[in-house]
């Protein structure tokens, strides 16, 4: 080896060795945190059934780990990261699954990407996030459940979107639900709810808490998207709280037929502690502009109706028991199916929480969907999805 080469590559390992960045690093807080979340599925779509195992929730709420760090900094200031790893959600979760696929043998292998990773500054001016990060408006529409039972149920169809609808004829042969579940600001995700729901390469600024649990938000994300967000929680009487909202701008939709979408959504919650009774209701509305020359019959406005109502509390010695309730109600999300001019997809669900203890929940699942399309020929119908999941999800 060439001595010259040698001692300049020994020179800068030292020279990195010695940067102070890495004692400060060390000299802060890190955690390691997450869950893993797994669900077998049992099918009955009216033509077929068949059972899969399938990693539970997609993205965000499904598996994950979660490496977060902070350290205090002079004048008041503080800094940190967090850095979110889970499984490639391509192949391997219950959003992908089909008919075709619930009896292969795929999911050999998942491999690992990053979900988020973004570095903050905060102090008496708020909080400044920069990097692959949670938006102001990711969510808004689903953590306000105050039973905490969002593995089990939440307003997002993350169980059966990728079905193919049978017994259907002319415009509607051959579609899947999660056609008439389109998100426009996601691009067409047929999930419903939540339709700014993912993490984006962005800027967030948490103002300051100038109002007692109050948080404010503001957000920028490629490609020219805005949300601002705010949410509160806190007692009335007795009950346990919390509303939460959200509006997004979206001018760089990523569709032949949209060019920019407006999305609303709000959420509400309460809780007796006492009684263990609870309930949540969530409104999404998206507005989106189509291109010049777009299909006429393309869905420009929908509208999602969601509600959970049921009641938890510790009817054992294992830990709390939730017993639930959801109905849905999914209005014109068909996007640009060609011959559809109306749609709605109607859901309604119950579900069991088992807790033991903070560290494990072990839930079940049913979910019924039924589809009534409209479109230039007649009114259209399909046969109904029937969903029983059984899951577990295991906090770290």
């Amino acid at each position: 080896m060439n001595k010259s080469k040698f001692l300049k590559r020994a020179c800068l390992a030292a020279a990195v060795g010695l940067i102070p960045v890495s004692q400060t690093a060390l000299a802060g807080d890190v955690s390691i945190s997450g869950w893993i979340n797994e669900d077998v599925v049992y099918y009955d779509d009216g033509n077929s059934s068949d059972i899969f195992q399938a990693s539970g929730n997609d993205t965000t709420l499904g598996s994950r780990i979660t490496f977060a760090g902070s350290t205090d900094l002079p004048a008041g200031l503080s800094a940190g990261f967090e850095v979110i790893t889970e499984y490639n959600d391509v192949a391997g979760s219950s959003l992908a699954f089909t008919q075709a696929t619930a009896s292969d043998n795929t999911g050999l292998y998942q491999p690992v990407t990053f979900l988020g990773h973004s570095v903050y500054l905060s102090g008496a001016f708020g909080k400044v996030t920069v990097g692959l990060l949670t938006t102001p408006t990711d969510n808004i529409a689903v953590l306000g459940d105050p039973s905490l039972t969002l593995w089990s149920s939440n307003g997002v169809v993350f169980r059966g979107p990728s079905m193919v609808i049978q017994n259907t004829t002319g415009a509607l042969a051959g579609t899947a639900w999660g056609t008439f579940l389109q998100c426009q600001t996601l691009n067409g995700a047929g999930i419903g709810l939540d339709c700014n729901g993912i993490y984006r390469n962005g800027v967030r600024y948490d103002l300051p808490n100038f109002i007692d649990n109050v948080n404010i938000a503001v957000g920028w994300s490629n490609d020219d998207i805005y949300d601002v967000s705010g949410t509160w929680a806190g007692d009335l009487g007795r009950m346990k709280a919390n509303l939460r909202l959200g509006y997004a701008q979206n001018n760089g939709v990523n569709t032949t037929v949209y060019d920019s979408t407006g999305l609303f959504q709000v959420q509400g919650g309460l809780m007796d502690p006492v009684t263990g009774l609870f309930g949540t209701i969530a409104y999404q509305n998206e507005d989106a502009n189509k291109r010049t020359g777009a299909l006429a019959t393309a869905s420009g406005n929908s509208d999602v109706y969601w509600l959970k109502v049921g009641i938890k509390k510790q009817f054992n010695s294992l830990g709390d028991t939730a017993l639930a309730f959801q109905y849905g109600s999914y209005n014109d999300q068909y996007g640009a199916t060609a011959g559809v001019t109306g749609s709605e997809v109607r859901r309604i669900g119950v579900s069991v929480d088992q807790y033991f203890g903070s560290s494990l929940i072990l839930y079940g699942s049913y979910e019924n969907f039924s589809l009534n399309a409209s479109t230039t020929a007649a009114a259209a119908e399909g046969s109904d999805l029937n969903l029983f999941s059984l899951g577990l999800t295991y906090f770290f």
